[in-house]
């Protein structure tokens, strides 16, 4: 059921912040364009770098490895020509774009408001409009990741690399974009 809860693409469930993230953000306008800046820009940088990886590395699937598990040069793997993933994707896996740029705008979202520790909710566009609520910026990321994974999609490495990629990404942001003039 995690799986397919993320099975919905990053970029439809982080442009919707939840109850006291709202009523923050509306109390400073300025707050609010520099956050919706900030976020858009660390989801932009975190897919480049993200795909740009993918397709420097090009590594295969779970559901190719298993598959094809007799042609990866491991003697004792077997394949399993049956099994299917819940998820495919067209291009490669490492690292996993989800977790790329969901990571970049959580940490960026620790960064604004300057702790980790702020209840938000994610409303599915998959499920009625159903909202899974955190009390942590950094709680869902673990959920992506296990989701991920169950749902064939990637290797484990593949999803902890992203989360490490995301946030050179947010602290590289943090240090060299949005600084004064001259």
């Amino acid at each position: 059921m995690v799986a397919e809860r993320r099975r919905t693409g990053p970029t439809l469930e982080r442009r919707r912040p939840q109850s006291r993230q709202r009523h923050t953000i509306r109390r400073r306008r300025r707050g609010q364009r520099l956050l919706f800046a900030i976020l858009n820009l660390a989801s932009a940088d975190a897919a480049i770098n993200c795909w740009n990886d993918k397709y420097y590395w090009d590594f295969w699937r779970p559901w190719t490895a298993i598959q094809q598990a007799d042609r990866d040069g491991n003697p004792a793997t077997e394949p399993d020509t049956s099994w299917m993933p819940l998820l495919t994707a067209p291009y490669p896996e490492h690292p996993s774009g989800h977790l790329c740029i969901d990571g970049a705008s959580l940490r960026v979202l620790q960064m604004f408001f300057g702790t980790d520790k702020i209840r938000f909710g994610v409303t599915s566009s998959r499920f009625g409009g159903e909202t899974r609520y955190f009390d942590r910026f950094s709680e869902p990321l673990k959920e992506i990741i296990d989701a991920r994974i169950w749902a064939g999609l990637h290797f484990r490495t593949a999803d902890v690399q992203a989360k490490v990629l995301s946030m050179k990404v947010a602290h590289y942001m943090a240090t060299h974009y949005f600084q004064p003039l001259g």
